[in-house]
Order: C-alpha cells, then structure tokens, then sequence
C-alpha cells in the first residue's frame, strides 16, 4: 500500500488535505469523529481551517495530528503545512492563581482566628483579674470589720472590769464610813447620856415621838421623789423609739453601728434569729457584711437592701439618707 504525497504547488490548506484524504478512505465525518472520540462539529472546524473556535490552539494541532493518522497522511507534510497555517506559539502558563489564593485566604484566616483567640484571651484574663480585684476588697474589708470588732470588744471588756473594779472599792468605803460614823455616834450618846442622865430619861418620850412621825414623812417623800424622777425618763423614751433603729436577722451577720456624734451602738456578730433595737443621735451610719441576713425598720419604715443584694458586697449606708 502506497502513502500518497501532496505537493506543495497545489497549496492546499491542513483541511483540505485531511478532507481529501478522508474522502479517498470513504469515511464520513460522523465516523471520523467517533473514532476520535470528537464532537462533529469540531472536525468541521478542523476540515475549515476554523482556528476561531473555542478550542484552544495547544489541543486543536493535537486533534489535526491525530486526524492526519488516521487518513493516512504523513505527519511531516501536515505539519509543515500546518506550521505555515498556523505557527506554534509559546504558550503562556497561568499562575495556579486558585491555589495561590487558596494558600493566601487560608494564611488570612489563620491570622484572624489567632487574633480573635487573642481578644477572647485578655477579655477572660480582665475579667478574671476584675473578680479578683472585687474578692480581696471584700476580703480586706471583712477582716479589718472582725479587728475593729475584736477591739471594740476587748475594750467595752476592760471598761466593765473597771466598772466593778470601782464599784467595789466605792462599796467598800461607803460600810467605812458608816462604821465610823456608828462609832462616833455611840460614843456620843454615851457621853451625853453621862452627863444629863435626867435630861435624858425626860427626853425619851418627845424622841421617840419625832422618830415615828419622821418616819412617814420618810415614807411619803420616797414616791414622790420616784415618781418625779421617772417622768424624765418617760419622756424620753417616747423620743428615743420615734427614731428607734430595729433590726431582725435571718442569718449569722457582722454589722457596726455609729450616731452623728462618732458614738459607737454597736459592733459585733449577731446570730440568725435575733434581734437589734438601738436610738442614738441623728444620722445613724451602717456597715452590714451580708445585706441579705438582716431586715431593718426605721422610723415606723422598712429600709431597702435590695440594691446591696444585688450586687452582693459590704453595705454602708446612711439613716436617713437625707442627711
């Protein structure tokens, strides 16, 4: 079997020589493109000469080459007409720009979830600091409360050693004196009674009659003296309970209690179910280690502690908060 060769004089174009070629085997170009596994359309193009289609130039002198074997043409002829028809060029490589891309995105993201893991980091790390700012201020509080409250005791101690200190040695010199005062009196009567023993025995009776009506006058003057000496004090009560200060508790609470002249009420614990009524001078000033364990009543009036609840600290306030 011969290959037939086409001569350049006849300037025949790559299709048409893959055509003529195609027509001399009797082949369709349906068959042509089902062996090559091509769509019809593109061997149209191929035997056109239609390079404008959308097939790139790298993969259409492929398809040409791969025609030309099967027609039986010599690829050294066709592909210097080829050449001619359409020179080779240098293709140009497209950067990989969805790798590159990918690659960038994935190092943007990755700086910006280390960033978002820093921010969560230092806001946890403040807050964290912020709580333990707020727990060893309430802390401190709590323990200078318990000094002050050890002090106050020790010393309302040491007063009331002094006071029955003093008290006895007041006692002691008060049955002194009456016994000197006894003694004196005796050797008195004695004396007297040596020198006018008459004057004595006539004055028995007058005596003994001023002693029992002076006792009656003694007796009588006693109640007034009471009851005059008690109206005071009633007085006084009613003043003191209209600005009386009562508090229930509910639980163990520490709490210290001043008037507007520095008087210490009280300080000290109080356990859960007793009770606190004091009175002093206007206005009172409260320090409460737990708010919630204690109900207060001024004035008639009930005081909220719901805003030192709340944010569960050491309440200091003023009674009444006007002043």
């Amino acid at each position: 079997m011969k290959t037939e060769t086409y001569p350049e004089e006849a300037n025949l174009t790559t299709g048409q020589i893959l055509r003529q070629a195609r027509e001399k085997l009797e082949l369709s170009q349906q068959t042509v493109a089902d062996r090559l596994c091509l769509k019809l359309s593109t061997v149209r193009d191929i035997e056109e000469d239609n390079t404008q289609s959308n097939i790139a130039l790298t993969f259409l002198r492929g398809y040409i080459r791969a025609y030309a074997k099967l027609v039986r043409v010599p690829e050294s002829d066709i592909l210097s007409t080829l050449n001619k028809q359409m020179p080779a060029k240098a293709g140009k490589v497209s950067p990989m720009q969805s790798f590159s891309s990918g690659k960038k995105r994935k190092k943007r993201d990755g700086w910006l979830m280390k960033i978002t893991w820093g921010v969560l980091i230092v806001l946890l790390g403040m807050t964290g600091w912020w709580w333990w700012q707020n727990y060893t201020a309430q802390q401190k509080d709590l323990a200078s409360m318990t000094t002050q409250s050890d002090d106050y005791n020790a010393q309302a101690q040491g007063d009331e050693s002094d006071l029955g200190t003093s008290t006895t040695d007041l006692g002691q010199l008060s049955d002194h004196a009456k016994d000197d005062n006894s003694v004196a009196a005796a050797q008195e009567e004695t004396s007297s009674a040596l020198a006018n023993p008459a004057a004595n025995s006539n004055a028995s009776s007058p005596g003994n009659q001023s002693v029992v009506n002076s006792v009656p006058a003694t007796t009588n003057t006693a109640p007034n003296s009471a009851v005059n000496t008690s109206s005071p004090d009633v007085n006084n009560i009613s003043t003191v309970n209209s600005d009386e200060l009562v508090m229930n508790f509910k639980a163990r609470c520490w709490l210290q209690i001043t008037d507007a002249n520095g008087k210490t009420l009280f300080m000290g614990t109080k356990d859960k179910g007793s009770s606190l009524k004091l009175s002093g001078a206007l206005p009172y000033k409260l320090k409460i280690g737990a708010p919630a364990a204690v109900d207060i009543q001024f004035q008639g009036k009930t005081v909220d502690m719901a805003r030192f609840v709340k944010v569960n600290r050491i309440a200091q306030l003023k009674l009444p908060e006007n002043n």
